[in-house]
Order: structure tokens, then C-alpha cells, then sequence
């Protein structure tokens, strides 16, 4: 396992290579996982004193933000379903300021995130053509593990969230060729896999 993402954000600077995120593919030149799974089409566009959150792509997006306020050292997080090239008024008002922490396709999509309450998710993940190496299982105990298909080791990048998608918390792991590797829920309601890269 890699303790830490700042080993894989090393390998990428290094690498500029072609990677698959959320089964698409996409160019990346030095940026880190991180930056993989940062806003890619959610802007935050300010609006007569209140702010709004637009996406620019054509494909859903689930976007999380949080909103810092003065005097208040605990950040309100939300989340928003945003359907293509669609705009939502964000509810804050007076001072403070929002950022986007992260942005994932939606449930459903590949790379969305797998509810672990759903009993069907064994179902709907051995639907889905595989795309890159690295695949998200559920195991028959209800755990979840990660599956590598290819020949070559990878490195792969997951986030767990609550149910509503927010407070999401991202680990890295090595995993081996056809060798389950197991991913504990640590009290997430669903989990996400990011990204993957050839093992540093």
C-alpha cells in the first residue's frame, strides 16, 4: 500500500503520460491524483452578491463544496447532482467563501461512485466493460476490494465518502496483478475509484 499521495504525485510529474480517469482518457502532464479528481467542467461563478455553480460539460457531474464562514471553524459541506451544461443557485449568503473540493461522474457512470448499500452492485459492476486495469468488486462478504486485470502492477487512487457523497477522504494503493487487494470501508457509505498509474 502507499501511505501516502504524495508518492504517486512524484511518479506523475515525472511521467506526463495518458491515463484513464472515470473511463475516460485524458491527457496529463506533471498534475498529481489530486489534481486528476479536481473540478474538471464545475465552475463557481459569483452573482449579484450570492454564487452559482455551473457545469460547462456535457456529462453529469457530482460536484462537493464547502463553504468557510468567519468565526466558524467548521466548514458546511454540500453536494449537488449537476446534469449537463445545467446551473444550480447555491444557497450561502453573507461573507464567507466556497470552494469545490471535489468533482466525480455520477452514480451510474463509469467512475461513479459504488453506494455499498446497494444490493445490486455486484450486478451492475460486472455489467460495465472493463476500461483500464484496475476495477472496484464487491467481494461476496459484502467488503470491497480491488481487482487488477492487466500484467502490470498499478497504483491506484480511491475516495471514501458519506452517502451523500460529501467528506470525501482519498487513499492510494498498491495493486498486483490478479492479487484482490482488500479496500475497508472505514465508515464511508460509498467509494470511488480516482485514478491508476504504472507502480512507481
Amino acid at each position: 500500500m502507499i501511505d501516502t499521495i504524495s508518492t504517486i504525485t512524484r511518479v506523475l510529474s515525472g511521467l506526463g503520460m495518458m491515463m484513464a480517469v472515470a473511463g475516460a482518457t485524458l491527457v496529463f502532464s506533471g498534475p498529481s491524483p489530486v489534481e486528476a479528481a479536481a473540478p474538471q467542467c464545475s465552475r463557481l461563478l459569483p452573482t449579484g452578491g450570492r454564487e452559482v455553480i455551473f457545469n460547462q460539460c456535457d456529462k453529469c457531474r457530482v460536484v462537493n463544496i464547502t463553504r468557510s464562514r468567519p468565526g466558524n471553524a467548521i466548514p458546511i459541506s454540500r453536494s449537488y447532482n449537476l446534469r449537463p451544461k445545467s446551473k444550480i443557485d447555491l444557497p450561502f449568503r453573507g461573507p464567507g467563501r466556497s470552494r469545490i473540493t471535489s468533482e466525480l461522474p455520477c452514480k451510474g457512470d463509469p467512475g461513479g461512485a459504488i453506494n455499498l448499500a446497494d444490493p445490486n452492485v455486484s450486478k451492475n459492476l460486472s455489467n460495465k466493460k472493463p476500461e483500464t486495469c484496475v476495477e472496484m468488486e464487491k467481494t461476496p462478504s459484502g467488503g470491497m476490494q480491488l481487482i487488477n486485470k492487466c500484467k502490470v502492477c498499478k497504483a491506484a487512487l480511491i475516495e471514501r465518502q458519506d452517502s451523500s457523497g460529501a467528506n470525501g477522504k482519498r487513499q492510494a494503493y498498491k495493486v498486483y496483478p490478479k492479487t484482490p487487494t482488500p479496500v475497508p470501508p472505514k465508515g464511508a457509505g460509498q467509494i470511488a475509484l480516482l485514478v491508476e498509474i504504472a507502480c512507481p
